[in-house]
């Protein structure tokens, strides 16, 4: 009998699932040469930033600057949130797993947010007692109350989006 998928295991005799773990394990014994890479290409880009925002410190040239800074900040942001989509992406059991695990670190977050809003709020009365100024008052009268609802979100929104 004739193969129907020949372009598929090419008259070897392997299966699809087979070749399908012999291009996962080939593409796996690349993962450390491409991290390499990833890692050299980033570093690379960091020093170049570094030394130009030299040469425009001593040349006082703005643009070089603007340009160097803006390559100091984002180079480490970027490689910081790739990493993590990689972690994600190898960690990921199911897709409502994830959602779950998302919508609880929202959670958690909001938590620690609202908190952190209270004690804002708090350094800004104790300011508004100090100085008697009145706009400290109001920020933190807001901030408590923002606060507030922060926390009557963080807590009823997962039971209304069913996530519960």
């Amino acid at each position: 009998m004739k193969n129907k998928m020949p372009f598929l295991n090419r008259g070897s005799g392997t299966s699809f699932n087979e070749q399908i773990d012999q291009w996962s394990s080939s593409i796996n014994g690349f993962a450390p040469t491409i991290s390499f890479l990833f890692n050299a290409i980033f570093t690379i880009m960091f020093l170049f930033g570094a030394v130009r925002l030299g040469y425009s410190m001593v040349t006082k040239t703005g643009q070089a600057m603007k340009f160097s800074t803006g390559l100091l900040i984002w180079v480490p942001i970027t490689v910081f949130f790739i990493r993590i989509f990689i972690l994600f992406i190898f960690t990921l059991r199911d897709a409502a797993s994830f959602a779950e695990d998302l919508i609880t670190l929202l959670q958690y977050i909001g938590y620690y947010f609202s908190v952190g809003m209270i004690l804002t709020g708090l350094v800004f009365f104790l300011f508004h007692k100090l100085i008697n100024h009145p706009e400290f008052g109001r920020w933190g009268k807001r901030l408590w109350g923002l606060s507030g609802i922060l926390v009557i979100l963080v807590t009823i929104m997962p039971q209304v989006l069913g996530a519960a």
